[in-house]
């Protein structure tokens, strides 16, 4: 429940700290993976490609709004809403392009995006390799 509301807290604060301590953030995959997991799940579509009902949020219609346009399988398509998302420091506690994160979770994003069985591929990628 109230995720937007989680995500400041438990990710935007840790890579303000990451930041601070002028850590190597080409070294971060789970958090940028985790926040790209997030513009999947406003979609409401699970990974089978069948609908969902994401769990109660203040922002959840407002946040899906901003994903509306973007469709999964849908390779060349106007990603522009994604940079609408992950500037949202009141949603991740920073604006995550400024963080030198965004194009790393928009490339995330699309593989997410790809189609049918494209979040579990794209999890066995970036986590069976750690």
């Amino acid at each position: 429940m109230d995720t937007s509301q989680k995500l400041p807290i438990r990710f935007g604060e840790t890579l303000k700290k990451y930041i601070a301590r002028g850590l190597d953030k080409s070294n971060l995959v789970l958090i940028p993976l985790t926040l790209a997991g997030y513009a999947r799940y406003l979609k409401g579509i699970k990974d089978d490609g069948t609908p969902f009902d994401c769990s109660p949020d203040p922002m959840l219609a407002e946040l899906q709004a901003i994903v509306a346009p973007l469709e999964i399988g849908k390779a060349n398509q106007d990603w522009s809403p994604l940079r609408k998302l992950y500037t949202r420091q009141d949603v991740f506690g920073l604006d995550l392009y400024e963080a030198g994160l965004g194009d790393q979770i928009e490339g995330m994003v699309k593989e997410l995006f790809a189609g049918n069985g494209a979040v579990r591929q794209t999890l066995h990628k970036y986590v069976a390799s750690r």
